[in-house]
């Protein structure tokens, strides 16, 4: 039988020390060396941001206040839905593009927020009767259809797992 102990420090005592050198690391005991690379230092900090950059975020969010754009924007997400989640059937996601509507604006809906839906979408969340019936009122579908797209998407989020 092999003896145990319950402390990782009386288990395994080092058997050899190292001192480190600037550049190199040595055994105390040996003349051999060996480089020692800082990655620190080969981290370069990230670019400056253009004075009159604007993030996709603002560029979206002016889009859906003009009209014009509102509706391309929903004609585009429903070309996602119907090009890219087609053989999905109906999911939360795919339920969302097809009504053109943004996570946000289903965030918005529900009065949560846009990563929580994102979870509900990837299937790690887990729902309330009240976010369901709102999820249900907002995508304009009953509970029991709800439930159906909810379980399409826990099976293609486990099926993506594997």
């Amino acid at each position: 039988m092999t003896p145990t102990t319950l402390s990782a420090s009386a288990s395994s005592a080092p058997i050899r020390s190292f001192e480190k050198i600037v550049g190199q690391a040595g055994e105390a005991t040996s003349r051999n060396r060996c480089p020692v690379f800082a990655f620190e230092a080969y981290t370069a900090p990230p670019p400056p941001v253009p004075a009159n950059h604007t993030t996709i975020s603002q560029l979206l969010d002016e889009w859906e206040t003009d009209d014009q754009g509102r509706a391309a924007l929903e004609s585009g997400r429903r070309w996602v839905a119907e090009t890219f989640y087609r053989e999905d059937g109906d999911t939360v996601r795919t339920l969302r593009l097809k009504m053109g509507w943004s996570q946000t604006r289903l965030a918005d809906a529900l009065g949560t927020s846009q990563s929580h839906i994102a979870r509900i979408e990837r299937g790690t969340e887990n729902l309330t009767i009240e976010t369901c019936r709102k999820l249900a009122t907002a995508l304009d579908i009953d509970l029991n259809a709800l439930d159906q797209a909810l379980k399409r998407q826990e099976a293609i989020a486990q099926a993506k797992q594997k």
